[in-house]
C-alpha cells in the first residue's frame, strides 16, 4: 500500500500544508498524465491509469482534514472504517441527545434565523471537537484521536441534517 504523506513528499503529520499538497499533486499528475504515455504497451498503460487513480485518490484523502486524521490513524493500524462507531464520553454523548432536540425544536419553530444559528453553533463545535484531534494526533494519542474522529462523525451528520432543514425552509 502506498503511503500518501510519502507519495506528495509531505511529513506525516496533521494539519497537512494544503499549499504543498496541491503543489506536488500537480506536479505527479503533469508526470503521470496518460496523454505522456501514449506509445507505451498497454500494461504500462494500465499501470500508468491506476498510478494516476492512485493520485487523486490520495490528493481526494488528504486535502479534506478528516479524512487525512483517519488515513493517519489508518497508517497507526486502526481501521477507521470498520471499527465500532462507540463513543464511551456519556458527556458528550447527553450534548448530542440535547443537541439533535433542540434542533427539533428549532425545526418546529420554523424559524430560519435560529436554524443559522444553530448551524454556526455546531459548525464551532465541531471545529473544537478537530482541534482535539489534531492534539491527540500530537501526542500520539491514537485511541483518544480514533474517540474524536467518531465525535466529529457525529457532529458532521448533524450538520447535514441542518443543511436540509435550511435548503427545506429556503424552498418555502
Amino acid at each position: 500500500m502506498t503511503n500518501y504523506f510519502e507519495l506528495f513528499q509531505l511529513p506525516i503529520k496533521l494539519p497537512i500544508d494544503s499549499g504543498q499538497l496541491t503543489v506536488n499533486y500537480q506536479q505527479l499528475q503533469r508526470q503521470y498524465h496518460p496523454d505522456n504515455f501514449a506509445q507505451a504497451t498497454d500494461n504500462e498503460k494500465v499501470s500508468i491509469i491506476q498510478k494516476s487513480a492512485m493520485i487523486n485518490d490520495g490528493y481526494q484523502t488528504l486535502k479534506n482534514p478528516i479524512k487525512a486524521a483517519e488515513y493517519l490513524l489508518s497508517l497507526q493500524g486502526f481501521d477507521v472504517a470498520t471499527e465500532q462507531n462507540i463513543i464511551h464520553d456519556a458527556d458528550f454523548l447527553m450534548e448530542q441527545f440535547s443537541l439533535r432536540e433542540k434542533l427539533d425544536d428549532i425545526e418546529n419553530q420554523n424559524n430560519v434565523e435560529l436554524l443559522d444559528d444553530f448551524h454556526s453553533e455546531i459548525s464551532q463545535r465541531k471545529k473544537q471537537v478537530y482541534q482535539q484531534l489534531l492534539d491527540y494526533i500530537s501526542q500520539q494519542n491514537w485511541q483518544a484521536a480514533l474517540n474524536q474522529i467518531y465525535k466529529i462523525r457525529y457532529l458532521a451528520r448533524l450538520i447535514e441534517q441542518i443543511e436540509k432543514l435550511q435548503e427545506k425552509q429556503f424552498a418555502l
